[in-house]
């Protein structure tokens, strides 16, 4: 951009708030493939990571299975919203 000339620090980051499949359509790799498709197009649009909000432990565990490290789980006391939150991070875009 002519406004912003030479700027390389500008970090491009895909967003998943939500990734849900059908608990029916579960264990056949469908999350999966969809991951991998989302991050091949944010790769190709120039993203150099991806923020994945999830506050679901298995969710979290089925970003680690794909690679995904978590870097950040915010710690609330009883009865806190919300509860739990881990923010893992995918270095594969």
């Amino acid at each position: 951009h002519d406004w912003w000339p030479n700027r390389v620090d500008v970090l491009w980051l895909l967003l998943v708030k939500m990734l849900w499949v059908a608990e029916q359509c579960r264990g056949h790799g469908l999350g999966a493939r969809l991951m991998v498709e989302a991050e091949t197009i944010a790769r190709s649009s120039g993203c150099h990571g991806a923020w994945l909000d999830t506050s679901s432990a298995s969710t979290e565990q089925f970003y680690i299975r794909l690679g995904d490290e978590p870097f950040g789980v915010p710690t609330n006391g009883f009865g806190e919203k919300p509860q739990g939150i881990a923010v893992p991070f995918s270095p594969n875009v």
